[in-house]
């Protein structure tokens, strides 16, 4: 008896002697005990945790599909004003009667010039260039072969593929010397040119343009073809299926008139809109007896933005229905611990009568809280990027305006979810491992299971 007396007290002395970095490992086998004892119920009861788990599943998976698709849209409006020309541009468009209500009050005479765009080149100071255009839809277009085509015609400039950030795919753009002789040439969009020529090139053959059944038909020779630029979103028509002819030509074969249609006005970034929509208005208005009720306006970013606005107002209420989704689930998962502490409840006892602290059995049950929310979240990413190229293909297909409607799920997003995840199983998983903890041995062990 005296040796195992000594025995014990040489082995409290070998225990208060212990290095600190034996020690740390012992409470950090116990914290890895702790977790493996909370990761172990999910693994037996697959059927139950699955279910638990399922609604974190859902509004994660909700919650990420909506912003991949969203900011694929937003990546859409971004290319396709880029695509037009930028964001920094100001369209001035001619209204041709005013309205008051249903009722026309009266129609408008004042029309745009070349030398209006000149002059506005010339007088505002954040302009860096005005780019005059004129276009007409479904003009009838042929080819010697017999093909036909139904184009969007546009009398433009030589500045105007430059200044848009078009590029030429075969051949070349209108010259000056086109737009100053009036020249019967013209560049074919993409489309056009594949339906009047198919897989042949088209430079330097000859095409016949009506602008209306009446009219007599315009020859014009092909110099160029455009890359591929897409679809409008602003008018819902591909691009491609264009034909470009010198403004000139466009003025004094086709329609028989000076005027221009539109007023492109590209302005310095970081510059005053509203600035700029008044310095060109009072150029316009001295130019013209002081009238401006012919001056339409159409500013590309302020569209923009509001499709950016509509786009947000669909994120908050989405994600507001997940995030009710969402704590409802955590509500279920709390309500799961509990059930889980009932069950353990003479483990807990066991647990503590051979030294089990506090801390344990609230390390043991928080993990099985935070597991259920961490695996849901997971889960929840994966779900949410499958959704997300399913309902871009939907997308896509439903609505024509892109041929690929882009996912954009970005790694802050994918973080948020971890991280929401994890908190959400320790708020809702707090109360049930307090609970477990607070259970005296004697109570536990009394249980009857």
């Amino acid at each position: 008896m005296i040796s195992n007396l000594r025995r014990f007290v040489g082995f409290q002395a070998h225990r208060q002697v212990l290095p600190s970095s034996e020690a740390e490992k012992g409470e950090a086998m116990k914290l890895r005990d702790a977790i493996a004892a909370g990761v172990k119920p999910l693994a037996q009861n697959r059927l139950r945790a699955g279910l638990s788990i399922l609604g974190i599943f859902i509004g994660i998976a909700g919650v990420l599909c909506m912003i991949a698709i969203g900011d694929g849209g937003k990546r859409i409006i971004a290319q396709n004003l880029e695509m037009m020309g930028g964001a920094n541009q100001i369209a001035f468009w001619t209204r041709t009667s005013i309205w008051k209500g249903p009722r026309l009050v009266r129609r408008t005479i004042e029309r745009y010039t070349v030398e209006d765009a000149s002059a506005v080149e010339a007088e505002c100071p954040d302009v860096l260039y005005v780019l005059p255009k004129v276009e007409d839809f479904n003009t009838f277009v042929s080819s010697r072969n017999g093909n036909q085509a139904k184009a969007r015609l546009e009398g433009i400039t030589a500045d105007y593929a430059p200044g848009m950030g078009w590029e030429v795919h075969a051949g070349r753009f209108l010259s000056d010397s086109d737009i100053e002789n009036a020249k019967q040439v013209c560049v074919l969009g993409a489309n056009t040119a594949k339906e009047l020529f198919g897989e042949a090139s088209p430079i330097g053959r000859e095409v016949k343009l009506r602008y209306h059944w009446r009219q007599a038909q315009i020859r014009l020779r092909v110099i160029g073809v455009m890359r591929t630029k897409g679809m409008s979103l602003s008018d819902t028509y591909s691009l491609d299926d264009a034909i470009s002819v010198p403004l000139t030509t466009y003025q004094q074969r086709v329609k028989g008139f000076r005027y221009v249609d539109y007023l492109l006005v590209f302005f310095r970034k970081g510059a005053e809109i509203n600035s700029i929509i008044d310095s060109v208005k009072n150029t316009l208005r001295k130019r013209h007896r002081g009238k401006d009720e012919f001056i339409g306006v159409w500013i590309a970013k302020l569209t923009a933005q509001r499709l950016y606005h509509i786009q947000k107002v669909i994120k908050i209420t989405l994600g507001s229905i997940a995030g009710f989704s969402l704590f409802v689930s955590g509500v279920g998962i709390m309500n799961i611990c509990l059930v889980s502490v009932g069950e353990k409840t003479r483990e807990i006892g066991v647990r503590k009568s051979v030294g089990a602290k506090r801390i344990d059995i609230f390390y043991q049950f928080l993990t099985e809280s935070i597991c259920l929310c961490l695996c849901g979240g997971v889960l929840g990413i994966a779900g949410g990027w499958v959704a997300a190229h399913g309902m871009a293909r939907l997308a896509a297909r439903i609505v024509p305006v892109v041929d690929v409607w882009p996912v954009v799920l970005s790694l802050p997003w994918i973080l948020t979810s971890v991280i929401f995840s994890i908190v959400m199983g320790v708020g809702f998983g707090v109360y049930p491992a307090m609970r477990a903890a607070r259970l005296s041995p004697a109570d536990a062990l009394r249980t009857e299971d």
